[in-house]
């Protein structure tokens, strides 16, 4: 039998972190000098490893700058999806009823197979979500801090499948609900009380209670799906009322 490349084995090792999450779609790979002593191979075995997966999208490397894992992994679903999305209505309800269940198995697992890295990554996030939250911070940056809570418990549930996949119902999501981040953001109480669902999420985690860990993400996710509906009913009152006054009361 012909004895595989070492290159080949490197690259499979690297795609397998990307394939899991452990590599995260963005990330900056270590140095090559630093990485190629850290794996044991020669440098010119490392590039060669790092080109195959350039050559697959799966790595982007840049002139001087180093190598990052691609951010646009998910594009391949979510940009069709989201053309398919734009103009049907609740397409956003719709994106909320797949993400509910998803997360809840994502919960669950994250329960039973976060490490002690994830863990540490888990609260980590919640508490920056949470500072940003009682922050002046624009409702676009809220909406990504939460966007990478929900993202760490996905990515400690150690399903290459579900983080994938995931990964693009979230571009689809913040697609579809841009007009309603000022109103989602806006009420303090509001923003309390999922920043407390959010904990409840970790606390069950870090307690490695599975069932309730998946209850309370799909009790965070029923609650966001209600809100969503009153203000998308909010917002098309307003309009209307708007219209209202433009047809009626113009000064014309």
């Amino acid at each position: 039998m012909q004895r595989r490349k070492l290159s080949d084995q490197i690259a499979e090792q690297i795609e397998g972190m990307i394939a899991d999450g452990t590599l995260s779609p963005g990330e900056r790979l270590p140095a090559e000098r630093q990485l190629a002593e850290r794996l044991g191979i020669s440098r010119p075995s490392l590039r060669e490893a790092i080109q195959k997966l350039a050559s697959k999208g799966l790595l982007n490397t840049r002139q001087g700058g180093g190598s990052f894992v691609a951010d646009n992994l998910s594009s391949g679903f979510s940009d069709p999806l989201l053309a398919l999305l734009k103009d049907q209505p609740d397409a956003e309800f719709d994106t909320l009823d797949v993400r509910k269940e998803l997360e809840g198995v994502a919960a669950f697992n994250a329960a039973s197979r976060a490490t002690e890295a994830d863990r540490e990554r888990l609260w980590a996030r919640y508490n920056l979500m949470a500072e940003v939250h009682r922050s002046h911070a624009s409702s676009f940056e809220k909406l990504q801090v939460d966007g990478d809570f929900h993202m760490a418990v996905i990515e400690s549930a150690h399903n290459l499948v579900l983080a994938h996949f995931m990964r693009a119902v979230r571009d689809v999501l913040e697609n579809t609900i841009n007009s309603y981040l000022d109103q989602f953001y806006a009420e303090p109480k509001f923003v309390a009380q999922i920043c407390g669902q959010h904990k409840s999420i970790v606390t069950a985690i870090m307690d490695r209670d599975a069932v309730q860990a998946r209850d309370n993400a799909r009790h965070h996710l029923d609650f966001a799906y209600q809100a969503f509906h009153e203000f998308r009913d909010q917002a098309r009152l307003s309009r209307n009322s708007k219209l209202y006054t433009s047809i009626y009361h113009s000064d014309n």
